[in-house]
């Protein structure tokens, strides 16, 4: 990336001071509406309203065309007809506007006229010295200066994830689902057809993001395949890149084709290109999330050798059948480690792993974490899962348990300093824990749920998901490895 275009993308289309929205509307619920309404909620930016059919737009004075407006203008939010847009790029060109948004669809992805004028913007913005964003974007923010042109209105939580998507849609998905996972992002762009800006140009502007820790994709296809991977190559060593990339049958890739008009490629070759530049592929936005948290909430796994500690035989059993479905290896325990559980347990247990704890009553829960420690200070362990409360919520110790109301305070108290001790057990130890109860669906909104999003802990339902995200956690440890050598 040249100088003068790193310095586009931070200060005309990630941190701009002023803003026009050509195509600027009162009519609620309109793209030209919904843009002016989410800009001015941040008042340290100025914001123009350009239409020549009105004066005003939401209270702020409406300009006839962008150069009227007399101040200098950094980025330049695009919603006018199709036919249109030519013609106000090179109004913005001529304003000297060095960033815009294409909000605008109806291009490539519509057929060979409207590759045409793709083409056209292209070579509009280079003669000009500009870049954009989209056609057919739904949008960009930059969470650290309150900066969205989704149309969204409110103050945005900071993260450090940013978010790239070929779809406008998907990207929105993802930004919801991971907020809803406690995550926030530092960036998210819906990029659209890429007429002149591409994925990989994106991708090298985040990887010197320092407020980007953590870098996501949704794939259609890929414009300079080579270029991706020697960013790639780079990027992953310092920051993990994880995607979702579509395409991959017959039916898919001729819905991307009409989509964004971008070519699908030969799937075995993005697949192959992944793994060699230590790019963490998986199947879905959920998946994705799912990933994004392990990787900001846990150590790496430095193997793929679990232990299990179960509440019954056949939890554990399923447990391990999920893990090494996903190739991970049940780990065989220790015997000081078999000793340390002989001291806690019955005589019933198995003594192997899963370590089955024979059943104890919902009065010996309090002894989890006591049975907890002698698996993750085991050597031959990389990986915990745990599949019995180690808390439990409010509501089900009075209303389920029977707890009497004068003992649920004590018991929470409890339960909170053992969410605690697992948090601390994971960082000194180097291994991740993985959490399996029902609390993920039912208890999100409550007390516990939020306390465990704050400690980070995973919380799964299924076996075989959680068995997937670490087996990718495990793939990425080995190719840090494979790179360091």
């Amino acid at each position: 990336m040249l100088e003068n275009d790193l310095e586009i993308f931070e200060k005309h289309l990630f941190n701009p001071r002023s803003i026009a929205v050509i195509g600027a509307s009162n009519t609620p619920g309109s793209w030209g509406f919904n843009s002016v309404k989410g800009l001015l909620t941040n008042k340290r930016r100025r914001v123009y309203p350009v239409n020549p059919n009105a004066a005003e737009i939401l209270g702020v004075k409406a300009f006839h065309s962008v150069t009227d407006i007399p101040d200098p203008v950094d980025l330049a939010v695009i919603v006018v007809s199709e036919k249109r847009v030519p013609a106000v790029l090179r109004q913005c060109v001529s304003k000297g506007i060095k960033g815009a948004v294409i909000i605008t669809s109806g291009f490539g992805e519509m057929g060979k006229q409207g590759q045409k004028i793709e083409k056209e913007l292209g070579e509009i913005a280079r003669q000009g010295r500009m870049h954009f964003i989209g056609p057919n974007s739904l949008g960009h923010a930059n969470t650290k200066v309150q900066l969205s042109t989704f149309g969204l209105a409110g103050k945005m939580p900071v993260g450090s994830v940013a978010v790239l998507s070929q779809s406008g849609s998907t990207c929105a998905k993802i930004v919801r689902n991971l907020e809803g996972t406690g995550i926030a992002c530092s960036k998210y762009i819906s990029t659209g057809n890429e007429a002149d800006l591409r994925m990989e140009d994106y991708l090298e502007y985040l990887a010197q993001d320092d407020n980007t820790k953590v870098i996501t994709a949704y794939i259609e296809g890929l414009r300079d395949g080579r270029r991706f991977i020697e960013l790639a190559k780079k990027i992953t060593p310092h920051k993990p890149i994880v995607v979702v990339k579509a395409g991959g049958t017959d039916v898919s890739a001729r819905a991307v084709m009409s989509h964004t008009g971008a070519m699908a490629g030969t799937d075995a070759i993005y697949t192959a290109a992944f793994k060699q530049t230590g790019v963490i592929r998986v199947e879905d936005e959920d998946e994705l999330c799912d990933v994004v948290y392990a990787l900001l909430s846990c150590p790496l796994p430095r193997n793929n050798r679990v232990g299990i500690l179960s509440l019954g035989g056949g939890p554990g059993a399923l447990t391990a059948e999920s893990c090494e479905k996903e190739g991970l290896t049940i780990g065989t325990l220790k015997p000081s480690t078999v000793k340390k559980l002989d001291s806690l347990l019955s005589s019933r247990w198995p003594r192997r792993n899963p370590v089955d704890m024979a059943g104890p009553s919902a009065a010996e829960f309090s002894l989890t974490a006591e049975l907890l420690w002698p698996l993750i200070e085991d050597d031959n362990m990389d990986i915990i899962f745990l599949l019995s409360p180690i808390a439990m919520d409010k509501g089900m110790l009075t209303s389920r348990m029977g707890v009497k109301a004068e003992e649920v305070a004590e018991r929470v108290k409890r339960d909170e300093k053992n969410i605690r001790l697992v948090r601390e057990k994971i960082e000194q130890y180097g291994k991740p824990v993985i959490l399996m109860w029902q609390w993920r669906g039912s208890s999100g909104d409550s007390d516990l749920g939020k306390l465990l999003q704050r400690e980070r802990m995973m919380v799964y339902s299924n076996a075989r998901q959680a068995a997937r995200v670490m087996r990718h956690l495990v793939w990425y440890r080995r190719y840090l490895e494979h790179v360091k050598t």
